[in-house]
């Protein structure tokens, strides 16, 4: 599992993630189970699950090394964090997961 956090301003409903990698190097493919996107504003943290369930590698399953992922279901995409308030852009952290 790789973990990443960052800082960014709020991204709004987010509802796809495009992942992929250039295929440099030896064992540059992977497996990838998921992506979960966290974040927390105020006291209301929030999660968004991209499932993946297939291979970014050039020599496994149909060779892709880039995807596409949707959130998993209708509905469970990131809501606007601003909601009623009149302050834009928030800087907002996010923790992104990489389950491999």
């Amino acid at each position: 599992m790789d973990i990443f956090c960052i800082k960014a301003i709020s991204l709004g409903d987010l509802e796809k993630v495009l992942i992929s990698h250039d295929g440099t190097g030896p064992g540059s493919g992977c497996f990838l189970d998921k992506i979960v996107i966290k974040y927390k504003e105020g006291e209301e943290a929030q999660e968004v699950v991209f499932p993946c369930n297939r291979w970014l590698e050039e020599y496994q399953d149909d060779g892709k090394t880039e995807r596409m992922l949707s959130a998993n279901e209708p509905g469970s995409s990131m809501k606007a964090f601003l909601k009623g308030k009149s302050c834009f852009p928030a800087i907002v952290f996010y923790t992104i997961v990489f389950a491999i």
